[in-house]
């Protein structure tokens, strides 16, 4: 039992002290625990700006446990010498007294006890920082994926997501192995989850050809004639007008088939799209 003998030789206890500094300690580990414990599975759910809110907000609680474990730990060592000095003084003065030499005991105990719990502080401290480390490190990972890319898309410089561009790219190449049905719902899906995208002219077009392909004539006339609405300058127009003649004759009108397709060739000579037209023509007479 740790205290002093007063004179009647009752034992006084001891108060405040070490107990009161283990139990703080205590405090410490399970804030670093708690931590640690909701921040470890928040990963599986991140996405764009949840993402980089999250890391944002987990490195400030991180700083903030880390500045206050390094405080307390500050508070620990200045303790430990305290006791340390109190003993050497009482070793001094002991002069084979009962209590005195009791007391150094208790105190060289707790001194042992108090070094103990500092090791295991400064173990648990550095597991976690290494334990945060390495879950910032697989956060920046995950957030860098959400990053906007620059790209080059139609000759012009785009800014898109690296998932943006991966689904176009995914798309685009259903559509060049001859996947139209799949392409064509890839490219539909893109529309709807990115409806402002760079990729946006380029991604009417592919739906309309590949609704072509499929033979849904009506549908193709109908998006490719969207897509040289807004976006008349696009350099894909004259191939869209094109596709927009040929399924006007596959659908059996075959006039004003033969008249969009001499639009392209009057608009747009020197393209592909007017040459394609001209080969096309005389079948259509």
């Amino acid at each position: 039992m740790r205290g002093r003998l007063t004179p009647d030789g009752q034992r006084r206890p001891h108060r405040g002290g070490a107990s009161g500094l283990a139990a703080r300690i205590a405090g410490a580990v399970a804030v670093g625990a708690t931590l640690l414990a909701a921040s470890a599975p928040a990963h599986a759910l991140f996405s764009d700006d949840e993402a980089r809110r999250a890391l944002i907000e987990l490195r400030g609680r991180f700083d903030l446990y880390s500045r206050d474990t390094n405080r307390r730990l500050d508070d620990l060592t200045a303790r430990l010498d305290a006791l340390a000095t109190r003993a050497e003084r009482l070793e001094q003065l002991a002069s084979g007294q009962l209590d005195l030499t009791n007391q150094i005991a208790q105190l060289q105990q707790e001194l042992a006890r108090l070094r103990g719990q500092l090791e295991v502080q400064t173990n648990e401290l550095a597991q976690t920082q290494r334990s945060q480390r390495d879950l910032f490190a697989d956060l920046d990972t995950r957030v860098r994926k959400f990053e906007p890319v620059t790209t080059q898309i139609d000759g012009k410089t785009a800014t898109v997501d690296v998932e943006e561009r991966r689904r176009y790219e995914a798309a685009l190449g259903l559509m060049r192995a001859g996947e139209f049905g799949q392409a064509l719902t890839a490219f539909q899906q893109f529309r709807t989850r990115w409806p402002d995208s760079a990729y946006t002219a380029n991604v009417l077009f592919w739906i309309g050809s590949a609704q072509f392909a499929v033979r849904d004539y009506r549908a193709a006339i109908t998006t490719h004639q969207q897509m040289v609405q807004r976006h008349p300058d696009h350099p894909r127009v004259p191939d869209a007008l094109l596709n927009i003649g040929l399924a006007q004759a596959e659908g059996g009108d075959r006039k004003s088939g033969r008249a969009t397709l001499q639009g392209v060739i009057d608009r747009y000579p020197d393209s592909t799209a007017a040459q394609q037209a001209r080969d096309r023509l005389p079948a259509m007479r």
